[in-house]
């Protein structure tokens, strides 16, 4: 009986992450579908070739680019060989430095593709109309693709091809369920991630998302048909799960709070024993309201510890928010910054904070101007004087709606950027990071996830984790263990030693 193959080449997008630890629903839901065919399928990572390819780790440091193989690390090439289709999965929206993974290049999988003469599909998760689109045809390697799909990979496989990113919640409800066999070729836990809607609640958006280039109008998933992925995934073993893949968790159902509770009873009664129960995205505009305060209640309650609401504020600057339609006015941040506090910031068991915002930071959007840097730092300091916490700020440059490998910044503006970084990293983000993680703090369940330089990097299977470092020690791979956290490195890392 021939297959076919995928090949995770890990996506992260505005809405939805794929990078290990966490597990992409584009390269699942091909995978469903598959099953939905009865057509047998192997799914290998871009970690897996490498592998295969002759990568090693070393005594001092596991190599992060083959730490994410799967149970097929050892056929690959008999895998490959003899395969009918081979699936490509990639897209990473922002260049960064993951912990435990690294996507690769197109020159990269164009290396190590190049030899098989299977039928090779590229699904592209980025893209948001049909210039960007054209874009990245132009800087795929010529010839090695026999076709390029963008949108939602499902709708390749049931006729849909066409409509790229208008989902089918009609025909993904069976293919999510079926998407549930790929754990069983997988070597390490993942974060699941579970879509919850499409499309944004605000019309028109930021005038730079790539929400708004899709052009899709909201529409959201019934809670059974979430229910049961989950709890497929749950039976296969799955146990970490993020409701993810949304620009704003908030307005899910329109923003109706006994639907968003009615979601969380149905998951905790399907799936008890779940380890981590997270979300992600969330608007300001969109949590200082009277249906907002009652959806933080009900998150902070129902959701494991160590959540986080990441907000897309991007910038405090009066003239940016006007010109690029930012979601929210300041008032609307602060209040939405206290009311997650209000309900989130008390410990749970495993020691962090119930639930509490993030930030998201822009460099380089419309109407940038030498004032915004003290715009942005007299905002911080208003949250630092409140007695507020944030749990992570994220600073990035403005990205090209096709990822940031196309962006094109001059010397000067990556130096202006790097000062924005370390000026706010050390003005507010290692401050917040000393109240929200103080020395001597107990945390449990923390994932050794990947040795470096002698050293063992712990995290958190959660949104946006914070990581630890235990020195001069080697932990096993994928254990649990609990950390007094003893001292700080940079603005995202904390030192701990093992309790």
């Amino acid at each position: 009986m021939k297959y076919d193959v995928i090949v995770d080449c890990y996506t992260d997008e505005p809405s939805g992450l794929g990078v290990p630890p966490f597990l992409s629903v584009h390269s699942r839901y091909i995978a469903g579908a598959l099953e939905e065919q009865k057509r047998k399928y192997y799914y290998l990572t871009i970690d897996d070739l490498r592998y295969s390819n002759g990568e090693k780790h070393n005594k001092d440091s596991y190599n992060k680019r083959i730490i994410n193989t799967t149970k097929n690390k050892d056929n690959v090439f008999d895998i490959l060989n003899n395969a009918d289709n081979i699936y490509v999965v990639m897209g990473c929206f922002v260049k960064y430095e993951y912990v435990s993974a690294e996507p690769p290049s197109f020159l990269e999988v164009e290396v190590l593709l190049r030899k098989y003469s299977a039928n090779k599909l590229l699904f592209y998760s980025l893209g948001g109309n049909e210039l960007t689109r054209e874009n990245v045809r132009k800087t795929v390697p010529q010839g090695l693709f026999d076709e390029i799909i963008f949108g939602n990979t499902y709708n390749y496989f049931i006729g849909e091809a066409s409509n790229k990113f208008k989902p089918n919640y009609d025909r993904l409800k069976n293919i999510a369920i079926s998407s549930a066999t790929v754990l069983n070729q997988l070597e390490r836990p993942l974060v699941m991630e579970i879509e919850t809607a499409t499309g944004c609640n605000r019309k028109p958006g930021c005038t730079f998302c790539i929400e708004g280039m899709r052009g899709l109008p909201l529409q959201f998933r019934e809670i059974e048909d979430i229910v049961s992925e989950i709890k497929s995934l749950y039976d296969n073993g799955a146990l970490y799960f993020r409701l993810g893949r949304q620009p704003n968790f908030y307005a899910y159902k329109d923003c109706n709070s006994s639907e968003i509770e009615k979601l969380f009873k149905r998951i905790w009664e399907e799936c008890p024993n779940i380890k981590t129960l997270h979300i992600d995205n969330v608007s300001p505009h969109n949590v200082n309201t009277p249906a907002g305060i009652k959806i933080t209640e009900i998150v902070a309650k129902y959701t494991t510890a160590g959540n986080i609401t990441p907000f897309g504020i991007e910038s405090f600057d009066p003239k940016i928010r006007e010109l690029c339609n930012l979601n929210g006015s300041l008032n609307d941040i602060h209040e939405s910054i206290s009311i997650i506090n209000r309900f989130g910031k008390d410990r749970g068991n495993n020691g962090l904070p119930k639930l509490l915002p993030g930030i998201n930071i822009i460099y380089g959007l419309d109407g940038q101007s030498e004032k915004t840097l003290d715009y942005n730092l007299n905002n911080f300091k208003r949250i630092l004087d409140s007695g507020n916490w944030v749990r992570r700020v994220f600073v990035r440059k403005l990205t090209s709606p096709y990822g940031e490998q196309f962006d094109k910044y001059t010397k000067d503006k990556l130096d202006e950027f790097k000062n924005w970084s370390s000026t706010i990293e050390n003005d507010f983000t290692i401050p917040m990071l000393k109240q929200v993680f103080p020395v001597g703090l107990i945390i449990k369940d923390l994932r050794m996830e990947m040795y470096k330089d002698s050293d063992s990097i712990l995290r958190q299977m959660a949104t946006c984790p914070v990581r630890v470092v235990v020195k001069n020690k080697k932990l096993k791979l994928d254990e649990f263990y609990t950390v007094k956290i003893i001292g700080y490195v940079g603005n995202r890392t904390l030192l701990g030693e093992v309790i």
